[in-house]
């Protein structure tokens, strides 16, 4: 997530003017940043005495205590935090630096890499409007904002917006192979696949009751009916699979928390 951030971030002429310095332990990724953004700052350990105006943590929750005593240790100073870890609280985060700075809980999904990303953002309690509206420009490059007043909320996010390109894209998958196995070949199956798809998505920006364009598609004992009697079953159908799965995610997003 943090690659694909920083991406948006450093392409384009109008962000030229942001300057960042990573730290990134993978020597491989660290090759490949270095390679495509040749003037940018990347070291593999976090540098003494680094001085900075935020610092933005895209690291797994389980490795933040390691990190924040690394921080600790090499003095380094900022004057905001910005964390899109699932599951750490602000005031875990405070704790483990040992801070009083603001901090902000921000979380994007994977579609920032194309400036198409959802990213709500969480600001800690009397955050300064100055830090807030930084925050919130730096975040509205990689796509849409929603700035949110209840911390809890986040975790719902986590399994909403952050993991929900993955509930998409194993729906695409599993589509594609289902129309594979009827017959078409790869090509064809792509293409009937996504096409329905983007045509879906499009109706659907038009229309604010999707039970209208269920209706305009189904018909009495026609075969839509017989496909969605299969998937509105109450105890085996899409919502209750769905709604299993993002409790699931929630569920995990809140013993992450109990790592830090």
């Amino acid at each position: 997530m943090g690659y694909a951030m920083l991406s948006s971030w450093l392409d384009g002429n109008k962000n030229r003017k942001l300057q960042f310095h990573i730290v990134e332990k993978n020597k491989k990724t660290v090759i490949g940043v270095i390679k495509k953004y040749k003037n940018l700052s990347v070291s593999n350990n976090i540098p003494i005495n680094w001085k900075g105006d935020l610092i933005v943590f895209s690291v797994k929750p389980q490795s933040f205590k390691i990190v924040s005593k690394e921080i600790l240790k090499n003095n380094v100073k900022y004057k905001s935090v910005v964390s899109i870890m699932a599951g750490i609280s602000v005031s875990n985060i405070r704790k483990a630096l040992k801070t009083k700075l603001d901090v902000s809980r921000v979380m994007p999904n994977i579609a920032v890499s194309i400036k198409q990303g959802v990213c709500c953002i969480f600001h800690s309690k009397n955050s300064e409007d100055k830090n807030k509206n930084n925050i919130e420009k730096l975040f509205k490059i990689l796509g849409s904002i929603l700035v949110l007043e209840n911390e809890k909320l986040l975790n719902s996010v986590t399994a909403i917006s952050g993991s929900g390109p993955a509930y998409f894209f194993l729906f695409f998958s599993v589509f594609e192979n289902i129309t594979r196995e009827l017959g078409f070949n790869k090509k064809n199956s792509k293409k009937i696949v996504y096409q329905t798809i983007r045509g879906a998505l499009e109706l659907s920006k038009k229309e604010s009751k999707m039970s209208n364009l269920i209706n305009s598609v189904k018909s009495k004992k026609g075969t839509t009916e017989a496909a969605l009697t299969i998937l509105e079953q109450k105890n085996s159908g899409m919502y209750f699979i769905m709604k299993k799965a993002i409790i699931a995610a929630i569920n995990r997003a809140g013993q992450l928390s109990k790592l830090s």
